[in-house]
C-alpha cells in the first residue's frame, strides 16, 4: 500500500503551476495516496488530472472526480475557463493550473513514488520492430550477470519483477504514466537495480515516460508504421527521437554510465538519431545536460560499428555467431531465436550490456538461456511434419524481415504459407504494402481478420488482397475472414517441408471487433489447428 504524500510535496516537482481555489496554507494538510486522468478510479485521497485530448476534454470529468472523492485537481484551464464549461469547484478543493496536462501527470505520478527511475539504471529501448524482443533478450542478459532478482521489465507485452510475471492487460503500447512509476516503484522496492522500459511512439509523444530518468537509449529500426496516428514518417521519428532527448537531461546517477545505442543497418533511424544526438550535444539549450553520453552502434558485418556480428551460421535448431566489440576480443553466441532480425536484436542488447560493463560470458549465457520470446517468431509443435509459427509482425516491414527469414526454412518444393490481416482504423497505406509483400514472398497467402474495429473486414482484406495481385495469381491466396477457419485453413492445406506462420497477433490476448475486444490466443488456435491436421492427416 503506498504510503500517501502531501500534496505540497509533490506540488514541488511542478514547476510551472498556479494554485486557487484554496488557502495555500490547506495544502500542507492535505495527503495524497493516488494520481490518475481517469475519473472512474477516483476515490478519497486521489489527485485527478484533467486531460484535453483530441477527442475528449478531461475537465469534463472533474465533478465526476469530486464526487468520486478527489482531494485535489489539476488541469489546464483556469476557473473562469472550467465555469463557462460548466464546471465549478467546490470552495476548498485545490486546484492547481499548469501549461501541460500530460507532462503535470507524468510528474506528479513519479513525485508521488519518490521518483524510483533515480534509484535505479533504467534502460529504454524503442523502435519500431524488435522492440519486446531486445527488452527479453536484455533482461535475460542482466539475469545472468547479476541474478533475475536484479532486473523488472516492462514491455507492451507484460510487466515481469525480478522474473515474476505481472498481471496488467497491457494491449501493444506503453502504459499510462501512473501506471509507468508505479511498476517502476514496485522494481525499487523489491531491490530490483535494473530497469528495462519499452517505450513505444505512442507512449514517448504522449509523456507516459517523461518523468523517468534513463540511463540509456537504444532504437532497433524505424520503419513504416503508426502513421494513422504521427500523420507522417518524419512526426513518427521525432517521437522516436524523444527517447534520446530526455536520456540528456535525466538526473545523473553516480557511477552508472549515460549511453545512447543506434543501429547502423538501419539507414531510417541511424542518420537521422545521429543528427538529433549531435545537434542536442553541440546546441545551447534551455535545458542543461546534466552529464556526458556515449554513443554507440551495432550492425551485421561492419567493422565500421562498435559492435558487430561475423561467422554467422544458421542451423534448423539454432543461430551461432561471434560478437566483435570495441573493448576487447571477439566471444561467440548460440541462440535458440530465429532469423536475422533477431541477430540484430542481440547486438543491441549486447552493445548496451558491454557499454554497462556486463562481461561478455554473462551476455553468452544470458542470450543462450533464452528459449524465445512470446509471439515472436515462435515455434508451434504439436507433433506435425511441417514448421508452424506465430509472429507479431504487423507492419510491411517486420513481415518482409520474417518471410524472408522462414524461406530457407522451407525444405526443397515446400511452400511458405502466410496467415495474416490489417488493423482497422490504423494505417491504411500499409494493407496493400502488407499485400505485395507476401504476393511477392510467400507461395500462397490467406488473408484474414485482425482487429478491423469498426472498420468493414471485408473492405480491409480486398486492400490487402489487391497487392497480392500485383505479385501473385489469383489462385495463389483466399480472403478467409474470421481467423480461426483461416489458421485451421492454413493447417490443413500444409504438406511436409512446408512452413505456416501466422502474423499479426503475436502475444496479443484480445481481437476488437466494433468496439468490443473478443478474447482471442493465437498460440492456442494455431495448436488446436495442428493437432485437428494430424487427426485429419491419419484417418
Amino acid at each position: 500500500m503506498l504510503a500517501p504524500v502531501l500534496l505540497q510535496d509533490i506540488l514541488n516537482d511542478l514547476p510551472d503551476h498556479h494554485i486557487s481555489n484554496t488557502e495555500p496554507a490547506r495544502l500542507a494538510g492535505i495527503a495524497i495516496s493516488a494520481i490518475t486522468a481517469d475519473s472512474r478510479q477516483v476515490q478519497p485521497g486521489t489527485m485527478f488530472v484533467a486531460i484535453s485530448g483530441n477527442q475528449v476534454d478531461g475537465h469534463r470529468f472533474i465533478p465526476k472526480a469530486i464526487a468520486g472523492g478527489a482531494s485535489a485537481v489539476a488541469g489546464t484551464k483556469n476557473l473562469e475557463q472550467l465555469a463557462e464549461q460548466g464546471v465549478n469547484l467546490p470552495p476548498g478543493v485545490p486546484y492547481a493550473q499548469c501549461n501541460d496536462g500530460r507532462l503535470t501527470l507524468a510528474r506528479l505520478s513519479a513525485a508521488l513514488h519518490r521518483h524510483p527511475s533515480r534509484s535505479m539504471t533504467v534502460l529504454g529501448i524503442t523502435g519500431t520492430d524488435g522492440k519486446t524482443s531486445t527488452c527479453t533478450i536484455l533482461e535475460s542478459i542482466l539475469a545472468a550477470a547479476n541474478g533475475p532478482q536484479s532486473v523488472g521489465v516492462i514491455t507492451t507485452i507484460s510487466a515481469r519483477i525480478r522474473g515474476e510475471e505481472l498481471d496488467t492487460g497491457f494491449h501493444v503500447t506503453t502504459p499510462e504514466a501512473p501506471d509507468v512509476q508505479r511498476y517502476l516503484a514496485q522494481m525499487r522496492d523489491s531491490g530490483c537495480t535494473f530497469a528495462i522500459l519499452e517505450s513505444t511512439s505512442h507512449g514517448l509523444d504522449q509523456k507516459r515516460v517523461a518523468a523517468v530518468d534513463y540511463d540509456v537509449a537504444a532504437v532497433t529500426n524505424i520503419t513504416h508504421e503508426h502513421l494513422d496516428y504521427h500523420g507522417s514518417l518524419e512526426a513518427y521519428k521525432e517521437a522516436k527521437a524523444l527517447l534520446f532527448r530526455v536520456l540528456f537531461h535525466s538526473q545523473p546517477k553516480p557511477g552508472i554510465p549515460c549511453l545512447a545505442v543506434l543501429n547502423q543497418d538501419d539507414t531510417g533511424s541511424y542518420d537521422f538519431l545521429a543528427s538529433v544526438i549531435t545537434n542536442e550535444l553541440s546546441a545551447p539549450s534551455a535545458q542543461p545536460i546534466n552529464h556526458p553520453i556515449s554513443v554507440r552502434s551495432y550492425a551485421l558485418g561492419k567493422p565500421s560499428a562498435d559492435v558487430w556480428a561475423e561467422k554467422i551460421s544458421y542451423r534448423p535448431d539454432a543461430t551461432w555467431f561471434e560478437i566483435q566489440w570495441w573493448g576487447g576480443p571477439a566471444f561467440p553466441v548460440e541462440t535458440r531465436l530465429i532469423g536475422d532480425f533477431n541477430v540484430s536484436n542481440i547486438l543491441c542488447a549486447a552493445t548496451i550490456a558491454l557499454g554497462l560493463g556486463i562481461s561478455p560470458t554473462a551476455i553468452a549465457t544470458g542470450v543462450g538461456q533464452l528459449h524465445g520470446v512470446l509471439g515472436r517468431m515462435q515455434r508451434m509443435d504439436a507433433g506435425q511434419n511441417f514448421l508452424a509459427l506465430v509472429d507479431f509482425a504487423h507492419s510491411p516491414g517486420s513481415l518482409e524481415r520474417a518471410l524472408h527469414t522462414l524461406r530457407p526454412l522451407v525444405a526443397p518444393g515446400g511452400r511458405l504459407i502466410a496467415v495474416f490481416g490489417s488493423a482497422g482504423l490504423r494505417d491504411k497505406a500499409k494493407r496493400r504494402l502488407m499485400g505485395q509483400v507476401s504476393g511477392r514472398l510467400a507461395d500462397f497467402t490467406i488473408i484474414t481478420a485482425e482487429d478491423p474495429r469498426t472498420e468493414e473486414l471485408d473492405a480491409i482484406n480486398r486492400e490487402i488482397a489487391a497487392g497480392v495481385e500485383q505479385h501473385a495469381a489469383k489462385e495463389q491466396y483466399r480472403i478467409v475472414a474470421d481467423r480461426t477457419e483461416a489458421i485451421f485453413a492454413a493447417a490443413q492445406m500444409a504438406q511436409p517441408g512446408d512452413v505456416v506462420a501466422s502474423f499479426g497477433k503475436g502475444h496479443e490476448r484480445s481481437m476488437c471487433f466494433g468496439e468490443i475486444e473478443t478474447p482471442w490466443n493465437e498460440q492456442e488456435v494455431m495448436m488446436e489447428a495442428l493437432r485437428t491436421s494430424i487427426r485429419s492427416t491419419n484417418k
